[in-house]
């Protein structure tokens, strides 16, 4: 923690975008440790999963700084930033892990994997484990941030380019078809918003289902107002489809 505070402090941690991104990875690595505890996972497994919840968003602080914005459709991918931040660019590594301690290559393909649509097939059952553990801290917490910061500060749009906006085609039959939403599907405001309510299908572990359930943030995001009523219509569909789903999850 203390090594992740020495890096941040250069990118003016006060400053609103920055502090969040802060503030979120400090929360996604409690909650990976969280998630590891309740599969009863060894000691030193636990510490590898906080640890990659400090890494994972390493790579947002040089995005902001280069790009002024958090939007990897017109940046950069983050997570692909993060890992080359780490592991080969500047061999940032070295600083979290300086007696080479850490199984590196596992620790590579969890923070460079932890936004990708689907994790790719040839992964142990372990690399897979911490992939999944990360993604779904990840996505309990992203929750969060959609409900405590303005939506303007995170996607850089207007008010009204969400309150006035439609659901996409696609990313209606998406989550309606109780799957998590392709990001190259979403084009408005309200699809980004609907993005993150469908984190919870993919949510793997019955941990990470409870801590949706209790944190209750997932409710606040269902009860978006609009003043489209087509969107409207759908969104009562949309969160009668995601409490079910909860609830029987």
């Amino acid at each position: 923690m203390t090594e992740f505070k020495k890096y941040t402090d250069p990118y003016n941690p006060e400053a609103v975008k920055v502090k969040l991104k802060i503030d979120h990875t400090y929360r996604v690595a409690d909650l990976c440790e969280i998630i590891a505890r309740s599969l009863l996972l060894p000691e030193e497994d636990c510490e590898f999963a906080w640890l990659s919840g400090i890494l994972h968003d390493i790579g947002r602080f040089e995005q902001l700084r280069r790009y002024h914005t958090f939007q990897d459709r017109i940046s950069v991918n983050h997570a692909e930033l993060s890992a080359d931040l780490l592991f080969k660019d500047e061999q940032l590594i070295d600083r979290f892990d300086p007696d080479r301690k850490m199984d590196r290559e596992m620790m590579e393909k969890v923070i460079r994997y932890h936004n990708v649509y689907i994790l790719p097939d040839g992964q142990t059952d372990r690399e897979r484990m911490f992939c999944e553990i990360l993604r779904d801290a990840d996505k309990i917490d992203i929750i969060r941030v959609n409900c405590e910061t303005p939506r303007t500060e995170i996607y850089d749009l207007p008010e009204k380019a969400f309150t006035d906006s439609y659901i996409t085609d696609e990313v209606y039959e998406d989550i309606m078809g109780s799957g998590n939403i392709d990001r190259t599907y979403s084009k408005t405001g309200i699809d980004y918003i609907l993005g993150h309510i469908s984190f919870v299908y993919g949510l793997v572990f019955p941990e990470s289902i409870r801590q949706v359930k209790s944190q209750g943030y997932i409710y606040r995001l269902l009860g978006f107002k609009s003043n489209n009523q087509d969107t409207v219509k759908k969104m009562q569909f949309i969160r009668e489809k995601i409490i079910n789903y909860l609830e029987c999850a």
